[in-house]
């Protein structure tokens, strides 16, 4: 399995309730581009405010969670590259970049696909 994660860090000039709304609407963005791309599962997680988070960071000395999560699966890495190599999801790309720009702090964020080992 390949899998794609985003770490993402709302845009510091946001609530984060304007963050909410911009995550339940890019969401559905990333889902649109697993389903057109072969993709098996995707996992959206919104980090919570609960004060073992406050702890975690105080106690080992981490920064503060990440707001957002997202993960994507496929069963094969060539699904994505084809999709991506094709020109088919250029405009669901092209989408998808306008609005990590407008919500995201993306010097502060992370992208990187891994694979996944049991």
């Amino acid at each position: 399995m390949i899998k794609f994660v985003q770490c993402v860090r709302r845009n510091p000039r946001l609530s984060k309730q304007e963050f909410g709304d911009h995550w339940t609407e890019y969401c559905k963005q990333i889902r649109a581009i697993a389903d057109a791309s072969n993709g098996r599962r995707c996992v959206f997680s919104r980090s919570l405010a609960v004060e073992q988070n406050l702890e975690i960071i105080q106690e080992r000395g981490t920064k503060a969670p990440y707001d957002g999560m997202v993960e994507v699966w496929w069963e094969r890495g060539n699904d994505i590259v084809a999709f991506l190599d094709s020109g088919s999801g250029d405009k669901l790309i092209d989408d998808l970049r306008r609005a990590q720009e407008a919500f995201m702090d993306l010097p502060n964020c992370t992208f990187f696909f891994a694979s996944e080992e049991e």
